[in-house]
């Protein structure tokens, strides 16, 4: 993940990555058991389309540092419906 530029990663598992200039914010807390990922509490943002765009694009180059995006499955809260990435970019485009 070192290698995604402006990604802020802290130990406790917290990372944060952003471009206001782009209009996007991506905040997480990933959860481990000290041998693989449990789950990502991860909260997105952003300010225009285009910024919504380039936020869905860094989560495909987050998500492809720790495997296959195309194997992920997201649950969309509140109301708890599991999604693949494209699912979920796709909604989170249409939802302005």
């Amino acid at each position: 993940m070192t290698a995604l530029p402006g990604l802020f990663f802290e130990w406790d598992g917290s990372l944060t990555w952003a471009n206001q200039a782009g209009g996007w914010q991506i905040d997480a807390t990933v959860f481990d058991d000290g041998t693989q990922v449990q789950y990502v509490d991860l909260h997105g943002r952003a300010a225009t389309k285009e910024g919504c765009d380039l936020m869905n694009q860094r989560l495909n180059d987050l998500f492809d540092a720790w495997g296959d995006p195309a194997e992920l499955r997201l649950m969309r809260l509140p109301d708890r419906r599991w999604q693949d990435l494209q699912q979920f970019a796709k909604e989170s485009l249409s939802s302005d």
